[in-house]
């Protein structure tokens, strides 16, 4: 079935039928090496590719997950270890392993809010036990994490966390919660954090606020950690 593609691909025909002007063709699938239901293409068509391997990249998900509604829960954690967002061997067995899909299936879960032993087993069965143990023991400390109206009311008075886990936690948290009348509480807990959270936070405000950048606040903070920000 592959050898009819070569006159679509190299010359953008198929017997009578011809491309519309702008149109591109474009194939994806999986490497060999995966093992997932993929075939060697024969070298006639692959000689008429131009060939470019995708990586998974933390970033581009997470512009992703923000405009797909993901947890926050799930963010911040991804965030704390991003080796998970996709963790896959071919030599491992097991149907189930963390990946950017799976972990969109994830937050569906998390969201339905099923008792706690049913979101263990469902995750377990979603991203594999150990990413699903992991991020189980995440949670019971996002859940015990200060409100965003305890770091925006009393930004000083809070005491703050030693273990990263938490501290990524708060700082996705709050960051979501930016706002231009919350700037000044927002940085002055920014100022607390050790520098490379306190980046993090205001770099996370400013994704989800712009006006931010263009307080006085900020430009206050910005001097305070300019030799991070080099």
């Amino acid at each position: 079935m592959q050898a009819s593609c070569y006159q679509l691909v190299l010359d953008r025909k198929l017997g009578e039928y011809t491309l519309p002007d702008g149109w591109t063709v474009i194939a994806a699938g999986n490497r060999e090496t995966d093992r997932a239901v993929a075939h060697r293409m024969p070298s006639a068509l692959a000689n008429r590719f131009v060939h470019i391997d995708f990586t998974v990249d933390l970033d581009q998900w997470l512009k992703w997950a923000e405009r797909s509604s993901i947890g926050r829960e799930i963010v911040a954690f991804l965030r704390f270890r991003p080796s998970l967002l996709h963790d896959f061997d071919p030599e491992r067995s097991g149907n189930a392993f963390p990946s950017p899909r799976s972990w969109g299936f994830a937050s569906r879960l998390a969201a339905a809010n099923p008792d706690p032993e049913s979101l263990g087993e469902l995750l377990a069965g979603t991203i594999g036990p150990g990413a699903a143990a992991e991020f189980i023991g995440f949670l019971k400390i996002w859940r015990q994490l200060p409100t965003v109206d305890d770091i925006l009311t009393a930004p000083e008075a809070l005491e703050i966390p030693t273990d990263p886990a938490v501290l990524f936690a708060i700082c996705e948290m709050a960051g979501r919660a930016a706002a231009p009348c919350h700037a000044g509480s927002l940085l002055d807990f920014a100022n607390r954090l050790p520098d490379e959270f306190s980046v993090l936070l205001v770099r996370e405000a400013v994704r989800h606020c712009r006006e931010i950048a263009d307080s006085d606040d900020f430009a206050q903070w910005a001097a305070r950690h300019a030799d991070v920000l080099v």
